[in-house]
């Protein structure tokens, strides 16, 4: 009997070891997403700009700031000015390069400044429909100089020059 009980253990360990081994694979269950990195940015250091009020160089308020177009990259190539009127009666909307407006956040006013010329407002086309191109104005004389794009130069290099 004692063979019996021995062949009765080997037979249920091979069918334990046989059942582990073909068991079906866990199922592979989608993680959940990382959480997304939280930043913490200051009042003083940031400010939200739609609707704040457009000043002049001299401070006088002028307009307010209405919308922003942005490239395919998302970068912002100008800003839409709401130049006054009485309720909607007399409103122009202008598109300006982005690089006339200066930002100072923190200062507590929450303007920002138009770095353009009276007349230059005064001579900008109107902004009139976001699905047709967009006339954006650009002072003759810009605050800050356009960056200078980098040019590929294809030709041999140059002799030096005798000295």
């Amino acid at each position: 009997m004692r063979p019996a009980v021995m062949f009765a253990f080997a037979t249920i360990a091979a069918v334990v070891s046989a059942a582990q081994s073909t068991a079906a694979p866990a199922t592979d269950t989608p993680q959940p997403p990382a959480p997304a990195a939280i930043r913490t940015v200051e009042p003083n250091a940031v400010e939200a700009v739609l609707g704040s009020a457009i000043v002049d160089k001299t401070g006088k308020e002028i307009g307010r700031l209405i919308d922003v177009l942005v490239d395919v990259s998302g970068v912002p190539q100008a800003g839409v000015i709401d130049f006054g009127g009485f309720l909607g009666v007399g409103a122009r909307k202008v598109a300006v390069n982005w690089g006339t407006l200066r930002f100072t956040p923190g200062d507590g006013k929450h303007q920002i400044v138009l770095d353009m010329t009276p007349d230059e407002i005064k001579a900008a086309p109107a902004y009139r429909d976001p699905d047709k191109p967009a006339p954006v104005v650009t002072p003759a004389t810009p605050a800050t100089p356009a960056p200078v794009a980098a040019k590929t130069d294809t030709s041999a290099p140059a002799e030096p020059a005798p000295r």
